[in-house]
Parts: structure tokens; C-alpha cells; sequence
């Protein structure tokens, strides 16, 4: 038999990986814990260079732009002081980013990315959903993945692509930990931290800000935004602000209320001339507030398990590496497994 692939996470790192591995034939099975692969989150992705020319290599990157549409986004800020200031430049940043490296910089749904993944795979049945994984076990060589519904599945690896609260990452530390390899700290966890959180969103364009593509970046003493045109005649946006630093499991989660409050202490934050955060958040389409972790974990595999993506280097959203990133890093493993 060949060699065999079981991907745990329907993620941009999982569905990329996917994708990789039919280019070379490889055989591979992919869990998602979830009921449809490509669910509207109120999530917009970043894609940069970085990303864009692995997602061109997998035949992908032609319905992005056209998914896109117009993303020659026009940059304006608002500064600490209080100032509005606009990018006076003929070419924006996405234009000259084409011309200096060959690709722009596009933002989407990263529902859109997903089901443009998905789409783009030629054995859509190997994709299976409601398989939310419980135990890895190693046995007869092999890796094996049981499921909540009783299933299991074995291959020679398995790829955590399920994020930055990854089960199979405690699986992965608790196989270390029961053969004393001394590989990984008890608290191991611990180094994922934050200390900023985020509402962000999807909202319908306020009519008071132009139809034209469009790239705002406000400054104030204790938040900053950024918020960026979104097709379809809408807006993606972030709000970020400051809080106590927190580690591992002390991270907090956030309901709907602690959103709308947080929300409600902003709405007079002017992020133009024209525009509150309230014209924005009322009309919001998608929200969620969620603390911000990063990290990056020291060691991202052992034995016959390994990570990638959130799973391996949580990054501040607002650099728009995650992403791409996590595209990047299914492309080095899969790399190094033709080399080897």
C-alpha cells in the first residue's frame, strides 16, 4: 500500500494540504469536525504574495481575483492626532505589489478561500464532515484517528490542521508525554498567549463611505481598526483593543454580550470624516468577538503526528500572515515528504 495522509481540520492549512497531495498522487482523508466544509464565520482572509503563488500552483488563484473583484484597495488612515490622511500615490499598494513581486494583495471571505479549496479537489469524497476527533493511537505502524461518531481512520501520518486549539496537538503532547521523550514541558500550553482581543466582522457599506475599493486604517488611544472594502457591496472590518495578558487556558471566550458592550464603547470612534464604528456595526451582516492568541510552538511534530497551520504559529491577525502562513507551511511539509 501507499503512502496515506489523514488530515484533521476542513482549514485553509487542511483543504491547502489536500490539495497538495493530489498533485502528487498522494492518498490522504481529511476530518472535519463540523457539519459543512466551509461555514460563514463572519471571517474575511488577508492573502498576500506568499499565499497567492501556492493557491496560483494549485489552479485556484484565477477564481480568487475574479471572486474578489475590484482589489485595488485606495488607502486612507486616521492618526493618533486626530488627522485623516489619503494616499495621494496613482497606483495603490496592491497595484504596486503585482508589479514589483506578481502578486497583489486580495481580501475575501475566507468562507470563499475555503469552498474555492474545496471545489478545486478532484476526490471530494475523501473530505468527510461530523468527524470531530477524540484519540490518536499508534498501532501496527500506523496512526490511527477514532471519531465521536465511533469511526477509524489510519494513515501513516496525521496533520493537525485544526487550529489553534488543537486536539490533535494534545494528542501529539500526550503520546510525548507517555514515552518520556522529554520533548515537550508539562505546561506547554502556556506559551500561547494574548493580550488583545477583537471584534471583527462583515457589515453592509455604509452609504456614507465610497463604493470605490478601499483600505482604512484609524489610530486611537486605546482601539485601532482596520477596514477594508469587501465584494458584494460590503465591508470586512476589525476592531482591536488592549487587555489584561492571559496564557493557555485562562484565555478568555466571549458571548454575544460582552461583544455588544465592548461594541457600544466605540460607537463614537470617528474612523473617517464621515464614519462612526457605530455606522458601521449596525450594519453588520457577521460579528464575533474572540481573544487574540499567538505563538509559536517550539516543536510541531512527534512520532507519526505533526501540525501546521494555527495549530503550530498562532499569529496577530493584523499582519494577515495566518493564512498565508498556513498555505506555506502545508507546502514545505509536503516538500520535504517528496524529498524523503
Amino acid at each position: 500500500m501507499g503512502f496515506k495522509v489523514v488530515i484533521v481540520g476542513g482549514s485553509v492549512s487542511g483543504l491547502s494540504l489536500a490539495n497538495m497531495l493530489e498533485k502528487f498522487d498522494i492518498e490522504y482523508i481529511l476530518l472535519e469536525a463540523h457539519s459543512t466544509i466551509a461555514p460563514q464565520l463572519g471571517a474575511s482572509i488577508g492573502l498576500l504574495p506568499s499565499g497567492l503563488r501556492i493557491l496560483d500552483q494549485l489552479g485556484c488563484y484565477d477564481k480568487i481575483r475574479a471572486l474578489a473583484g475590484d482589489y485595488n484597495y485606495r488607502a486612507s488612515m486616521r492618526l493618533f492626532c486626530g488627522k485623516f490622511w489619503a494616499d495621494g500615490k496613482p497606483t495603490t499598494f496592491s497595484e504596486r505589489l503585482e508589479h514589483r513581486i506578481g502578486y497583489p494583495q486580495i481580501f475575501i471571505d475566507r468562507q470563499t478561500l475555503l469552498q474555492v479549496l474545496y471545489e478545486n479537489l478532484k476526490f471530494k469524497d475523501r473530505v468527510l464532515t461530523q468527524k470531530r476527533v477524540t484519540r490518536v493511537d499508534m498501532a501496527d505502524g500506523q496512526a490511527k484517528v477514532n471519531t465521536t461518531d465511533g469511526s477509524v481512520y489510519s494513515g501513516d501520518i496525521v496533520v493537525g490542521a485544526d487550529g489553534v486549539h488543537s486536539a490533535i496537538r494534545e494528542e501529539m503532547w500526550r503520546h510525548a508525554t507517555q514515552s518520556n521523550s522529554g520533548l515537550f514541558r508539562p505546561d506547554e500550553l502556556s506559551g500561547l498567549q494574548a493580550e488583545s482581543k477583537c471584534i471583527f466582522g462583515i457589515s453592509k457599506r455604509p452609504s456614507e463611505l465610497s463604493s470605490k475599493p478601499l483600505q482604512i486604517n484609524a489610530f486611537f488611544k486605546d482601539c485601532n481598526y482596520m477596514i477594508l472594502s469587501a465584494p458584494g457591496d460590503r465591508l470586512y472590518w476589525f476592531l482591536f483593543t488592549e487587555m489584561n495578558k492571559t496564557h493557555g487556558k485562562s484565555i478568555p471566550k466571549f458571548t454575544k454580550e460582552d461583544e455588544l458592550r465592548l461594541a457600544e464603547q466605540h460607537f463614537a470612534d470617528r474612523v473617517t470624516e464621515s464614519t462612526t464604528f457605530q455606522d458601521i456595526y449596525e450594519n453588520r451582516l457577521h460579528t464575533t468577538l474572540v481573544s487574540l492568541e499567538d505563538h509559536v510552538f517550539p516543536r510541531w511534530h512527534f512520532q507519526r503526528i505533526i501540525t501546521i497551520g494555527d495549530a503550530a504559529h498562532k499569529v496577530h491577525p493584523i499582519s494577515a500572515q495566518g493564512g498565508n502562513g498556513a498555505m506555506e507551511t502545508a507546502a514545505v511539509l509536503v516538500n520535504k515528504e517528496q524529498k524523503a
